[in-house]
């Protein structure tokens, strides 16, 4: 079905793939608390909202009822979506004018290929012996191909998107949508799906144009992220991981003293003592009171 084995892992996918999983990792310590999200501004907001409506899933075992509640959550229905019932072509849009339509899987094909789609995409993930995100860039190739709603495809590809690099760990996807990287890039992104599907009619698929078009799209999604944080407040992106976790502390207290920082983060106090002084002369604490009767609270 999905035609694994023409797979390859060029030089330029690999760099790619390397620099989205890079950040992965620097954002992984910005998680550990919200301070540094709040340079986000309103891309914040909405990212913490879209995380915590697919949080509801992410830790569970993507199936076919998941996909159909998806889709009617973020399509304004209610309940569970139906597959649809009649022939569909994709049409890929830049702005208000189509530049391109696709022919789509019949309804009876959908039927018969989504199960095995996200059966396949579900386990895939789980064994974690192909790259997550070349398992989820075939993913939505394939999603895409058999468009099995009426309406709202493309828009559905894109949260799943998220969701699948949610449950992979890249906890920062839900921060930048993806929507702009498509449009501006739309001639690429239908002459990558247009490529993918003739070389599937021929009887061997080729993923290469598709990929490597999907790992620029993530590229671009966490290029804005990072423009973003350099404008705000970089040294973030630097801070040892044992400053991050004092931080977090404050989300919860609003005081703290050297002995219950020390308890709660189980780090040495000399080190400790060393992070907190770098906290405060950075601005993100104020120390009060001296010696044992000293206490630490948030700007």
């Amino acid at each position: 079905m999905l035609g694994l084995q023409h797979v390859r892992i060029t030089p330029s996918m690999l760099k790619l793939a390397c620099s989205v999983d890079e950040f992965k990792g620097a954002w992984t310590a910005l998680e550990n608390h919200t301070t540094s999200l709040q340079i986000l501004g309103d891309v914040s907001s909405f990212g913490r909202n879209l995380k915590e409506i697919a949080g509801l899933w992410q830790s569970q075992m993507i199936d076919e009822d998941m996909v159909c509640k998806l889709h009617a959550a973020f399509t304004g229905g209610k309940g569970v979506s139906k597959y649809r019932e009649v022939a569909h072509s994709l049409n890929i849009r830049n702005g208000s004018a189509v530049i391109g339509s696709l022919d789509t899987a019949t309804p009876e094909e959908v039927r018969a290929l989504m199960p095995r789609l996200v059966k396949w995409v579900g386990e895939a993930l789980e064994k974690g012996d192909i790259h997550p995100l070349f398992v989820i860039a075939i993913f939505t190739a394939v999603f895409l191909q058999l468009c099995p709603f009426e309406r709202g495809n493309q828009k559905l590809a894109r949260v799943l998107i998220i969701l699948l690099l949610l449950k992979s760990g890249y906890l920062y996807a839900p921060y930048s949508l993806l929507d702009p990287a498509f449009t501006e890039r739309a001639g690429e992104y239908f002459n990558a799906l247009k490529h993918t599907q003739d070389t599937l009619a021929s009887g061997r698929v080729d993923w290469d144009v598709w990929i490597g078009f999907f790992l620029e799209i993530l590229c671009d999604q966490k290029n804005v992220l990072q423009g973003r944080l350099d404008k705000g407040r970089p040294e973030i992106a630097n801070m040892p991981s044992l400053s991050t976790k004092v931080l977090k502390l404050f989300e919860k207290h609003e005081r703290l003293s050297m002995k219950e920082i020390e308890r709660l983060t189980r780090g040495k106090r000399s080190t400790l003592k060393l992070r907190l002084g770098e906290l405060v002369k950075e601005g993100y604490l104020v120390r009060h009171g001296k010696a044992r009767a000293t206490w630490y609270s948030r700007v």
